[in-house]
């Protein structure tokens, strides 16, 4: 909550990454040393243990070998080779009275075992006391039956053992603040090397914001997924820059395809109006301003129609529509057209049903527009061939015409909006016929290409994927 709304650097992506870090290190960093501390401890408790257990068996042999005063001997060579401040030896019977016992001045009074009465001969009892008046440091104490009427009771300073610790307490704090420092730095270092791809897509980000799309990101090696976000941004700034030249072309050519009709308007408005003036005048500009607006309309529908595709924001009302059955309805609406302008229309059709899933309306809207296009650019006395056929997943809808063919140059434009190449534009049409069929096309989830040879006409290819069920066309 408090980094939320932290301001300026504590508010980072690099900040939080470092902390992270921080704290995931010295997580592992208190784990490592503590597991070293216990098993330290441990080892020096057990290496104390197994010498205090070896020492008071040499006493116990010394016993039973000569009596209590070859014991009493033993102590006094103990403690003058170790020293009455580092150990401390005591014989006790059963009831704690003391027996014997080495110089106990330093080491205050050093309380009795409990509970021996329970123990065996063969069993020892371990304690670690805090003597008062011995200073900072514990004493590691053993007591042992050595009869069945005395307790032998060997206590050893922990001094060393201590000091051990300290100094390995000591050497793990500077060692974990040094470590840490030393991570933070590489942990910052680390993040703001990783977040620098980052940075440069928001640097290219902005530019956008100023109209720059020219700019690119250019490729580091923070990391493949870093390059990723890259080629990807680059990618949408392709299509972006793309998106905005085909708008400024079409708003042009928007322009341009308006501005031709609205002319005719005005001026037939104004040759009426300085002219005889008579009702008949006043009816042919009114039907000829009618036919130009029914243009303007129908465009404007078009260019919708084919935005509204494109986005995949137009409702579609799927179903599973028979191609077979669509194509021959074409052919018998158009049949009429192409004997009327004296142009062949002829099928090759495959006889077996082929289901597509789709928009029926948009799918005759696409034939329709294919099929238009071939017989208006063919000459009279030449054909046009409506094919349909299959491959495994596909269906293949072909226009093929004898007509007049597309210029090399002109092919690959053939599907922008509102192009028109030198040999059409004495023909009627805006240019979004093809455009129109193309989005249709693509929200189906197909291809469509274009062949064309200029003299020996063309051919439209439409392949769309099929699909199993019942037919609702």
């Amino acid at each position: 909550m408090f980094l939320k709304s932290a301001p300026g650097i504590f508010n980072t992506v690099t900040f939080r990454l470092t902390l992270w870090y921080v704290i995931l290190f010295t997580m592992l960093l208190l784990v490592v040393f503590g597991i070293t501390y216990i098993t330290l401890s441990k080892n020096l408790v057990m290496r104390m243990d197994e010498g205090l257990a070896n020492e008071i068996i040499e006493f116990e042999i010394s016993y039973k070998a000569q009596g209590i005063n070859g014991l009493k001997n033993q102590i006094e060579l103990e403690i003058e080779s170790e020293g009455k401040d580092r150990i401390f030896i005591r014989l006790m019977d059963l009831q704690k009275e003391v027996i014997e016992s080495s110089d106990m001045s330093t080491w205050g009074n050093v309380p009795a075992p409990e509970g021996m009465e329970k123990l065996s001969m063969d069993e020892a009892m371990f304690e670690t006391l805090r003597i008062p008046g011995n200073g900072e440091h514990h004493v590691r104490v053993i007591s042992k039956r050595i009869t069945q009427g005395y307790i032998l009771q060997l206590g050893s300073s922990m001094h060393d053992d201590e000091e051990l610790i300290g100094v390995f307490n000591r050497i793990a704090a500077t060692s974990v603040i040094v470590l840490l420092i030393s991570c933070s730095t590489m942990g910052w270092f680390m993040a703001r090397r990783a977040m620098s791809g980052v940075e440069r897509v928001t640097r290219i980000a902005e530019g956008i914001g100023k109209s720059d799309l020219t700019s690119r990101v250019p490729l580091g090696d923070e990391g493949e997924e870093i390059d990723n976000l890259a080629r990807t941004f680059n990618d949408m700034l392709e299509r972006i820059q793309e998106a905005v030249t085909e708008l400024k072309d079409v708003t042009n050519n928007i322009a341009h395809d308006l501005r031709s009709p609205l002319t005719r308007i005005r001026g037939i408005a104004e040759t009426t109006m300085t002219g005889l003036q008579n009702i008949d005048e006043y009816r042919e500009m009114a039907g000829i301003i009618v036919e130009e607006s029914d243009g303007l309309v129908s465009m404007i529908n078009v260019m919708l129609d084919i935005a509204m595709t494109e986005a995949g924001v137009r409702g579609k009302e799927l179903s599973n529509v028979d191609m077979r059955r669509l194509m021959k309805k074409a052919y018998e609406v158009f049949r009429t057209i192409a004997e009327y302008k004296g142009v062949f229309l002829r099928t090759n059709i495959t006889t077996e049903p082929l289901i597509v899933r789709g928009d029926l309306s948009q799918l005759q809207r696409m034939i329709s527009n294919l099929l238009d296009n071939a017989i208006k650019f063919t000459p009279n006395g030449r054909s046009v061939t409506l094919g349909l056929a299959a491959d495994r997943s596909h269906t293949i809808i072909s226009v093929t015409d004898d007509g007049i063919g597309i210029p090399e140059q002109d092919l690959p434009r053939i599907f922008e909006r509102f192009y028109r190449g030198d040999q059409s534009r004495t023909t009627p049409g805006n240019g979004l016929g093809l455009s129109h069929v193309q989005a249709i096309v693509h929200a189906h989830g197909g291809k469509i290409k274009a062949e064309s040879s200029p003299g020996k006409g063309s051919i439209f290819t439409v392949i769309l994927p099929l699909c199993s069920g019942r037919t609702t066309a």
